[in-house]
């Protein structure tokens, strides 16, 4: 990215059960001095001849610079080979090598150990699908992020404030060996 913009920070979840969430987020990032990407607002970047998964897949490609997931109760839309739209996104941003953090509601990170035991149980009250619970599991034993639990937005926006300190330091580190 060129001198003079601010980092933009992709924001990945799942749509119609976090919006509240997403909001939120996106207030939080623009007060930080951030360029936050979510895919309901207009300025999100849509190719007109492109899949909705595609547009998304394009834009944390091309645009993120931080990637940001989100994880509720939903595993949301999938694609033909069954991955959610958040997977995808997810990939994508390891595939470019940018910061990921991981966010993962507390109900779910509760419940895991249980669906892990009893995989054949009934989750329907806590999950939409028990794909949800392998993507969080997926997600827990990757060794290049940790996964933050939360209960609500402001969980996230602290934890993230911090993090974000600590990226910031590392960026100042790193300039100051490259001088």
């Amino acid at each position: 990215m060129p001198k003079g913009y601010p980092p933009s920070v992709f924001v990945s979840s799942t749509c119609y059960d976090l919006n509240q969430v997403r909001a939120d987020m996106k207030r939080f990032l623009e007060n930080m001095g951030l360029d936050p990407i979510l895919s309901e607002t207009p300025a999100f970047p849509v190719s007109p001849q492109t899949s909705p998964v595609d547009n998304c897949l394009q834009a944390v490609k091309q645009r993120a610079d931080i990637f940001v997931l989100i994880v509720g109760a939903r595993y949301g839309s999938q694609n033909e080979s069954g991955k959610s739209i958040t997977n995808l996104e997810y990939y994508e941003a390891k595939a470019k090598g940018v910061p990921v953090y991981v966010f993962v509601l507390k109900q779910i990170l509760n419940v895991l150990p249980f669906c892990s035991k009893n995989p054949q149980a009934d989750y329907e009250g806590t999950v939409d699908t028990p794909k949800l619970f392998e993507f969080v599991e997926e997600l827990r034993n990757a060794k290049d992020h940790w996964v933050f639990e939360f209960e609500e937005a402001q969980h996230i926006m602290n934890t993230l404030r911090s993090q974000l300190a600590y990226l910031f330091m590392e960026g100042l580190v790193l300039r100051e060996k490259v001088k």
